[in-house]
């Protein structure tokens, strides 16, 4: 794989057969050169879906933890695996303020143990 000199364009070439594990390598990789490229991704997400800059996953599993003195958000997608935003505590207040504000009032099963303090289902 490479990156064209005016992050554009990659050229890449794949003749072989890849295990599940290798793939989510090249996911992995691909997603490193994306950040790179130009135009980057739009800050603003398009809700309807239709410019394929963005994929929806159905009630994913997440992860909830610390990592120094931020929060790790991590979220399962079935094609990109495990994706973990490492979030100050300022914008983890502002996801807060949202859900309260914004979800049907009744019982959570945060608590109630899976196995993981911080895998939530």
């Amino acid at each position: 794989m490479k990156l064209s000199d005016d992050k554009k364009f990659i050229t890449l070439s794949i003749n072989e057969k890849l295990s599940a594990n290798e793939l989510s390598t090249l996911i992995y990789e691909l997603s490193l050169l994306r950040a790179e490229m130009l135009p980057e991704v739009p800050y603003n997400l398009s809700v309807n879906g239709d410019d394929n800059m963005a994929s929806m996953q159905e009630d994913p599993e997440i992860f909830i933890t610390t990592i120094g003195d931020n929060i790790g958000l991590g979220f399962r997608d079935s094609g990109f695996g495990w994706l973990i935003f490492k979030l100050p505590h300022s914008q983890v207040c502002n996801i807060r303020d949202y859900l309260t504000a914004y979800t049907k009032s009744g019982t959570s099963d945060l608590f109630i143990s899976n196995g993981s303090k911080n895998l939530l289902h």
